[in-house]
């Protein structure tokens, strides 16, 4: 089961450290998404992590940034993913987007993975409820695209998404609401995707 870290959505101090130790400790997409920083501040994160792990970034925004880094994973948003025409992406780049229906799964084809949910309640959007209901497992036999969970996945529910059938998890909340537990909490979310694979 993969395991991708989303950035945490505001700015803060020593935030490239705490990424850098990601990494270090095995960490292999982070996805960065600022939705309030401008092209400056991405730049500034990009430069704070070590050059090679700069393949293993996912710019969300200013996208052109890719050319000067070495990154390769560029996210389309759900709404920047309409407005565009499909099968318009260049082969050499690693291409994911988001869903927020099954229904779209069919929209996504051209994508290497696609981010769905809310799966459980927010862990770092109060308000923002989970959509999956009770039992739920995905079936999608004519998609190459990997789906991987998103919303509310703390450590404790890692296990529920194995057994939904989705190729992976997307953790924010579980990371960054407590940044001096974020190394420790990711290594054992590592573990626990980890003793899937063994089970296989």
């Amino acid at each position: 089961m993969e395991l991708i870290v989303i950035a945490r959505p505001t700015l803060f101090k020593e935030e490239c450290h705490f990424v850098n130790q990601l990494f270090e400790a095995g960490l292999q997409v982070f996805h960065l998404r600022k939705e309030n920083a401008d092209e400056a501040g991405y730049r500034k994160i990009v430069e704070g992590i070590l050059p090679e792990y700069h393949p293993r970034i996912a710019l969300h925004h200013f996208h052109t940034l890719a050319n000067d880094y070495n990154i390769n994973r560029i996210h389309h948003t759900e709404s920047f993913r309409k407005s565009i025409t499909p099968n318009t992406q260049p082969q050499e780049h690693i291409w994911s987007t988001s869903i927020h229906q099954l229904s779209d799964i069919d929209c996504i084809r051209p994508y290497h993975y696609s981010f769905y949910g809310p799966v459980f309640n927010s862990l770092s959007k109060p308000g923002y409820m989970g959509v999956i209901p009770a039992g739920f497992h995905l079936n999608k036999p004519n998609s190459k695209t990997k789906l991987i969970a998103l919303g509310g996945i703390g450590l404790n529910q890692i296990h529920q998404v194995k057994e939904m059938n989705f190729d992976g998890v997307a953790l924010l909340g579980s990371i960054w609401n407590d940044t001096s537990k974020a190394l420790t909490n990711f290594k054992k979310a590592q573990q626990h995707c980890l003793a899937y694979h063994q089970a296989l």
